[in-house]
């Protein structure tokens, strides 16, 4: 079976929104894939702002932050996937989110 996915990631270097169009396949209990397509969206000088400056925000600012970066990646989606003519192509997108907060390792 071929499964076909978008990733998305972003994280505190604020490089930008990483996207990839990715084939999963498997095959009696293997698996393997390929990237069709990638791409790092480098963010606007205003969302590397917003984004550097969520752990600041209080509790109800940082969810309608939340709220408009998930509009925001919804649209770079979007048009990623015009971009690349993967209408009807795409079975799952995944995201997890944008990485504002880091647990400190103990060593």
């Amino acid at each position: 079976m071929i499964y076909r996915a978008i990733g998305l990631m972003s994280g505190s270097s604020l490089d930008g929104l990483d996207i990839v169009f990715t084939e999963i396949l498997e095959n009696g209990g293997k698996w393997n894939y390929e990237i069709i397509h990638a791409e790092c969206l480098p963010y606007s000088e205003v969302w590397t702002e917003k984004l550097k400056n969520a752990t600041l925000l209080s509790a109800l600012d940082y969810q309608l932050l939340h709220t408009e970066y998930g509009h925001y990646i919804g649209g770079c989606v979007n048009d990623f996937i015009n971009k690349h003519n993967l209408q009807f192509k795409v079975a799952v997108i995944a995201s997890h989110g944008h990485t504002t907060f880091h647990i400190p390792s103990k060593k």
